[in-house]
């Protein structure tokens, strides 16, 4: 390790500069390392440059004070040259470089690393440097949480090209989709990163439109998406002759967009490129679909309140121990299956793992000991591995075997295939184990790392070390009786080596042949011609020890990194391994039971719970559910607060679960694969985006209506609620009807518009069930129980009350909502407009006929028809009060 260069004391302000006009009239020239340094700069404009001298990186100029001020770091200055002005710097420590990085990266920058490409020396003047890498908030890996995506956008006409790339765990896959359906694939795959080609570089505004927070944009070439160019750079770092091998036909947009990323990983990331996967397509239509909506509608991933994992369907299912089993788990949240042999097959192996306890808690416990495998072969295929992740690999891989055996004796075809295939490593965790020591030091540059008996010409130079520090110690006992200076003794430091140390009580008996090095406040420090002969000894040998065994470990990370094919695999299995432990153990300890998994239409559930209510300990009150193919419409009616949105939830999650392969909350199920889930509830967090409440509704209402099909599941919850009652109502009813004769979707629609309610007496296709409430003594209490039937009420004041609106306000609209039908006389009335009929009757001839209509047991004939009379009425110059009394009561 090169040594710390002296730094100034720092004032925590920028020194003073030099005023230009009392700059000399000679020409002035900066000195070599800042001319290095700007002209490695000017190649890296976009970007903030980490510059190695010594044990720091050191940041200049602009790049300083943005650094400084990101990081609250304390900014300094240095000059030019001779006569120039100074600039501003900062620095950090080399050995914390990753944290300061991600910090960075965090705030959406770019960082260059410049490293120092050959060792310092008195012969040389300056050290070549060079970047090795630029780190980019898509590509950095080596410390972020979750998964770090780039993604390559090609726009095309109507259709557009996406392909992901995630660096850590080397996934490159690519799909083709239209514009409409990026906002479902970016919620599945988030990028942390988007490179556009420069002709389409208005995207930009495009996905602003829509997307709350959009990543850095990186604009490219638009030669880089080129046909030819992107194939070749496909086809040179894959080694294929043809392009048919990645399963795209020849000219695919994904392929341009594929191609495009790679280049750019490659320019970017250097020798430091990890293990990247054969890219492969990404068709959503081989899954469940779920759309963005739904996604977070459903709280899937993340929770409607801070987007945070708590509270979401995969903080309840994910028991996984290991990260690339978590993330297995979360693709299978976001890609239930459609494949009934498929959903079986999963179905089957969680059933094996609950039924034998020994064996979940054994395979769960043996992963408990891997770590990553995925994300280390990352470090170790871009050579960025330091020993201890070689250490973790081994005691990863020491799990294996006895997986391998403990998988034999399972009985379902997939945990038997996952046994079949799952390659125990022996040979890589042996050479670990004999190469690398248990406990090696921190940096593979200490030396410290590798075991006796690996390298003989190693064992001779750590022979020699010790033989010269043994001699050491010779000399200081020696030199201790000869002078008679107990005291006496032999240290070293990095500046000085080694010397001989004399307190100053005994200076009078110093030996002449003593050479002065340093005085220090206990006396001084001396040098021998016999101490600098060992000192040369013993740090020769300690360097070329130390480099031989740098070059030892860098060949068995060579080695190891040539497994990456067999490490990726074995992680893959070890992935689907863990996410099914974890279905398992959630399964076994929440009490949840095995669906029936059917082609059928039909959909029936019985004591379905809803997965995170009651995972929240809250005490939950199990519901039923049955739709079929003559009542697939279940309009379900309700007070706010009582269940109506959670029991529509908790259905759509039902299915999901099945179709996922996991177990489900209920008693039991039998459930018709669905192809897709719709939801429409609530817009709150949308309304920033400049569209209103109403028309947010009305346009994902829209996107269903047009996308359903009879094979999908449906979730409305209030539509129609975000404009007056009569639209309201009117659009409601006839999105109701619309379902019911042309997409015949199962669906349930939660609405507080009862009158749609009556469409069920014509319509067998419509079914209607309601949330019981018990009323006693004026107090209203919630059952959350779904029965059959219309509710009353809706009970909104009794929620308002409950929400802790003030006493008087509570009354006041009691009074008013009882006034209208005289019930309460000694409230004053509301002042409106008299109604008055062509012969003069007033208000109070309506008031009469309007109050024989009961609104729920009124047909939409019947509607028609009072209206018919009631114009006839005014057209006839009739009284009102001689209305037909035929019309509904």
């Amino acid at each position: 390790m090169l040594p710390s260069p002296h730094r100034p004391q720092s004032t925590g302000e920028v020194m003073p500069s030099k005023a230009k006009d009392q700059a000399s009239p000679l020409k002035l020239t900066p000195t070599d390392m800042m001319a290095q340094y700007q002209r490695i700069k000017a190649q890296y404009r976009d970007t903030i440059l980490f510059f190695r001298f010594g044990d720091f990186y050191e940041m200049f100029c602009e790049d300083a004070e943005l650094v400084a001020r990101e990081l609250q770091l304390v900014l300094t200055s240095r000059p030019q040259g001779k006569g120039m002005e100074r600039v501003p710097m900062c620095g950090i420590p080399y050995y914390r470089v990753d944290g300061y990085i991600a910090r960075l990266i965090a705030r959406g920058h770019k960082v260059a690393i410049c490293e120092q490409l050959e060792e310092a020396s008195p012969a040389k003047r300056l050290v070549e440097r060079g970047v090795v890498r630029v780190v980019t908030p898509g590509t950095f890996f080596e410390v972020a949480e979750g998964e770090t995506f780039v993604v390559a956008l090609l726009p095309a006409e109507p259709r557009l090209s996406v392909v992901w790339l995630e660096l850590s765990t080397g996934e490159f896959f690519g799909t083709e989709a239209w514009p409409a359906e990026l906002p479902s694939l970016f919620a599945k795959f988030p990028p942390r990163e988007i490179l556009l080609p420069s002709d389409h570089d208005a995207w930009t505004a495009t996905l602003s439109g829509w997307m709350q927070r959009v990543p850095p944009v990186t604009i490219r070439p638009p030669g880089e998406f080129d046909h030819d160019k992107a194939t070749e750079v496909l086809q040179a770092h894959f080694g294929v002759e043809r392009i048919e091998a990645f399963g795209f036909y020849e000219g695919e947009l994904v392929l341009r967009a594929g191609g495009a990323l790679l280049r750019y990983v490659q320019e970017t990331q250097m020798a430091f490129l990890p293990h990247v996967k054969a890219l492969r397509p990404y068709r959503p239509a081989d899954f469940l679909i779920i759309d963005a909506s739904t996604q977070r509608n459903l709280e899937l991933t993340e929770n409607l309140f801070d987007r945070r994992s708590e509270g979401s369907l995969l903080a309840v299912l994910d028991r996984t121990t290991t990260g690339m089993g978590r993330r297995r788990l979360r693709f299978w949240v976001l890609h239930p299956l459609l494949s009934r042999p498929e959903i079986t097959r999963r179905q089957d192996a969680v059933a094996e793992l609950i039924a034998s306890v020994t064996l979940r808690q054994s395979i769960r416990a043996r992963l408990k000991s891997i770590l990553d495998l995925e994300r280390l072969t990352a470090r170790l295929t871009s050579q960025i591995a330091r020993p201890r992740d070689l250490v973790s690999l081994k005691t990863a891989l020491a799990a294996l075997p006895e997986l391998t055996r403990l998988l034999g004796s399972a009985t379902t075809p997939l945990l038997r295939d996952i046994a079949a295939q799952l390659d125990p490593l022996t040979d890589v965790w042996e050479r670990l184990d004999r190469t690398l020591l248990d406990d090696p030091k921190a940096l593979a540059t200490e030396g410290g790392l590798i075991r006796a008996g690996v390298s003989d010409e190693l064992d001779r130079m750590r022979s020699s070390l010790s033989q010269s520090q043994q001699a050491l110690a010779t000399l200081e006992q020696r030199e201790r009786e000869r002078t008679r200076i107990q005291s006496l003794k032999v240290g070293f430091n990095k500046i000085f080596g080694y010397y001989i140390e004399v307190t100053k009580p005994n200076l009078k008996l110093v030996p002449a042949e003593y050479v002065r090095k340093q005085t220090v406040a206990v006396g001084e420090r001396f040098i021998t011609p016999e101490l600098q002969r060992l000192e040369a000894e013993v740090l020769t040998a300690t360097e070329c020890s130390k480099s031989l065994e740098y070059e030892l470990f860098c060949t068995l990370r060579r080695w190891v990194a040539e497994q990456a094919d067999r490490l990726r695999r074995t992680a893959d299995l070890l992935a689907t391994l863990d996410a099914l432990a974890s279905l398992a153990e959630v399964a076994a300890a929440l009490g949840w039971t095995r669906p029936d998994i059917t082609e059928e239409f039909a959909l029936t559930i019985e004591e379905g719970r809803h997965p995170t209510v009651e995972a929240s300990g809250s005490t939950f009150v199990p519901n039923d559910l049955t739709l079929t193919a003559e009542r697939f419409i279940l309009i379900v009616t309700g007070p706010n607060m009582a269940g109506k949105s959670t029991y529509a939830r908790q259905t759509a999650l039902t299915v999901l679960l099945a179709q996922m392969g996991s177990y489900i909350p209920a008693q039991s199920a039998r459930i018709g694969i669905v192809d897709r889930i719709f939801t429409r509830v609530g817009a709150a967090d949308l309304l920033a985006r400049g569209l209103s409440t109403f028309m947010l509704e009305m346009t994902e209402t829209a996107h269903i209506l047009r996308h359903a099909t009879p094979r999908s599941l449906i979730i409305l919850d209030e539509v129609g609620r975000g404009t007056g009652t009569a639209d309201g109502l009117a659009i409601a009813q006839a999105v109701v009807e619309y379902l019911a004769r042309h997409v015949r979707a199962k669906t349930i629609f939660t609405t507080h518009y009862h009158e749609i309610t009556a469409l069920a007496r014509t319509n067998g296709a419509i079914g209607n069930a309601c949330m019981q409430v018990r009323e006693a003594g004026g107090e209203v209490t919630f059952l959350y129980k779904v029965l059959p039937g219309v509710s009353s009420h809706s009970y909104g004041i009794h929620v308002a009350k409950l929400a802790g609106l003030p006493n008087e306000v509570v009354n006041r609209a009691a009074a008013l909502l009882v006034e209208p039908t005289g019930a309460s006389p000694t409230v004053p009335r509301a002042t409106a407009p008299a109604l008055q009929g062509t012969d003069g009757s007033t208000t109070s001839d309506l008031e009469t006929r309007l109050r024989q209509i009961d609104p729920l047991h009124t047909t939409p004939f019947e509607a028609l028809q009072l209206l018919h009379e009631l114009r006839e009425a005014i057209v006839q110059r009739r009284p009102l009060n001689q209305l037909s009394t035929t019309a509904p009561r």
